[in-house]
């Protein structure tokens, strides 16, 4: 497993840097237009999922994930080693969102009041919504490389570009179907979460439980998946 993480991040170098820099970049941009600090947040989270297809289209070019299987690796390890370079580069990820948020807050706190929209004002911004914003971002990002690793190892990069988003459209679909938002709304339940978000800690509360669970299904999603890739053929 410690080869395919080593083998990933080698791979994903240069292609890494890039990533980072785009996102630096562009979360920037809209973090102030947009007056929201929770856009660095949103767009730091989606490196995992950026580098997730970026491994997945390497393996497919000249062979290499033909040829790596003639190396002393199994196929659990590949899958595990795949799963445990993609956590990795989540948590990375987690960081850089953080310490983006925060410092584009140091930068805000710098300049002159009438050139900081409101929204990016410290005051408007405590912690425990930055690291809440943050761990819903990058959960999000989990639950969709949760359901995209499993296909991409038994069909792999080509053939699951084109199923992955009807499974998503599937997924929300049936999201919308389950959850009635005319109802949520209507009752008031909506508001009474918000409510409930802005009391105390519980944006912690709510980043801890949801990093638990996805981290549950995506251990899952391992185990899924290294079945599925034991009865691949190539």
């Amino acid at each position: 497993m410690k080869t395919m993480i080593v083998s990933d991040f080698a791979a994903l170098r240069s292609a890494l840097l890039q990533l980072v820099g785009i996102c630096l970049v562009v979360s920037l941009f809209m973090s102030y237009v947009m007056g929201a600090v929770g856009t660095s947040a949103a767009i730091g989270a989606m490196i995992p999922f950026m580098c997730l297809f970026s491994l997945a289209a390497l393996d497919e070019q000249n062979g290499w994930e033909r040829f790596r299987l003639t190396l002393p690796i199994t196929r659990r390890q590949v899958v595990f080693g795949r799963y445990a370079s993609v956590a990795i580069a989540t948590v990375l990820a987690f960081v850089f969102s953080l310490a983006l948020s925060f410092a584009l807050l140091a930068v805000m706190g710098l300049l002159p009041a009438a050139w900081v929209p409101e929204s990016l004002a410290p005051a408007e911004n405590p912690p425990a919504a930055i690291v809440g914003a943050t761990a819903g971002s990058v959960g999000i990002v989990m639950i969709a490389m949760v359901v995209a690793l499993p296909l991409i190892m038994r069909f792999g990069m080509t053939k699951a570009a084109r199923i992955v988003p009807l499974v998503v459209v599937i997924v929300i679909a049936g999201c919308v179907s389950f959850f009635d938002a005319d109802y949520l709304f209507a009752n008031g339940l909506v508001s009474d979460l918000v409510a409930w978000l802005d009391t105390g800690s519980n944006y912690l509360v709510a980043a801890g439980a949801t990093l638990a669970a996805v981290a549950i299904l995506y251990i899952a999603s391992a185990f899924l998946s290294a079945k599925l890739y034991e009865g691949r053929e190539f």
